[in-house]
């Protein structure tokens, strides 16, 4: 593979290869972040090398997973009115994206699941077939920064910036595992704003590989601000079950 590498970018490959190996062999996860020092072209030779194979995955990925259910707790709190909301909900997926949900429980605030809640709904029916928010490189520019530890796996750090204005669209971070080339992390604010209601907001994604090699959302945290509300905090924990992955060779990771 390294030979093939070679032969295709020519001498820059070389900072490629030692740059990929360098995080294939075990350095210590729990030691700081690590700056990978190459300079100018054979950095964006890095880069696109980590990107193909992150396409790569996200293909696999697409064409193994046929379908999973979901189970989905989302909590959120304001302790300035100190109030907060509950609500569950089941989803189903199916290949080639289309997702169903239905709400099993609520309770509390009936305006944090309004105007926090539903507005995620809304938005995951709207882009369950848009690929205007991918975190892909035709909507994102992507420029590394080093190495990193993922819940104890070995992965790469990238910036985020957004190619064109959408309020889907974040500037922010993407982690990149170094075995599978999958997301693993991604912390951000929106390019833009979500709605005339929430003035700010950071989010951050981890994602979990599971048993059959596909990476599906572990959690999702945010803090937002909501006019006339104040800070609200909220967390989605996702519980997997029956996920049908067929077999596809993996090609280009």
């Amino acid at each position: 593979m390294w030979k093939r590498l070679a032969a295709k970018a020519g001498s820059g490959a070389i900072s490629i290869v030692w740059a990929l190996a360098a995080v294939t062999h075990p350095i210590d996860l729990d030691s700081k972040p690590q700056v990978v020092a190459i300079a100018g072209d054979k950095k964006q030779l890095l880069v696109g090398e980590l990107l193909s194979r992150m396409m790569a995955h996200r293909r696999w990925q697409d064409a193994a997973l046929r379908e999973y259910q979901l189970h989905r707790l989302f909590h959120a709190s304001n302790n300035r009115f100190n109030i907060d909301s509950t609500l569950e909900v089941e989803t189903k997926f199916r290949s080639p994206g289309t997702m169903e949900s239905t709400i099993i429980r609520q309770e509390g605030s009936a305006f944090i699941r309004e105007h926090v809640f539903q507005k995620i709904l809304s938005a995951e029916s709207e882009l369950s077939n848009n690929t205007n928010a991918d975190l892909i490189p035709d909507n994102y520019q992507f420029t590394l920064i080093g190495t990193d530890a993922c819940e104890g796996r070995r992965c790469w750090h990238l910036t985020l910036k957004p190619r064109h204005p959408d309020k889907y669209l974040l500037i922010g971070d993407v982690w990149l595992d170094a075995e599978d080339y999958a997301v693993c992390r991604v912390h951000g604010v929106p390019s833009r704003h979500v709605s005339i209601w929430i003035s700010r907001a950071e989010v951050e994604w981890r994602f979990k590989r599971m048993d059959t090699g596909v990476w599906l959302t572990e959690t999702v945290e945010s803090s937002s601000d909501v006019r006339l509300f104040g800070p609200v905090l909220m967390q989605i924990q996702y519980a997997y079950k029956n996920i049908d992955v067929a077999s596809v060779a993996k090609n280009g990771i």
